[in-house]
């Protein structure tokens, strides 16, 4: 999905009352739509959740969404320390 596209629904989102989280391929477009909270991987595009059938990783990427979810206190985007190891 377009990351400004994300940007404007999480935009609505929020302006509704409901708290977002999104997973950022591409920091900077996400900086200039002024999300309220994301969290930045250094993956390819079409890849946030991480590398096909790696479960654990997927799983753990979910989490960390859902931990920045509860404790970011005002609008932020965190880099987290994955990276792929299989370049396409």
């Amino acid at each position: 999905m377009c990351h400004r596209s994300v940007g404007l629904v999480q935009s609505e989102l929020e302006g509704a009352g409901m708290s977002t989280v999104a997973l950022s391929l591409r920091p900077d477009i996400s900086l200039a739509m002024k999300v309220p909270r994301a969290a930045y991987v250094r993956f390819p595009l079409g890849n946030p959740m991480g590398e096909p059938g790696r479960f654990d990783q997927q799983r753990t990427i979910l989490e960390d969404l859902l931990e920045l979810l509860e404790t970011a206190e005002e609008p932020q985007i965190v880099e987290l320390p994955y990276r792929w190891r299989r370049w396409l």
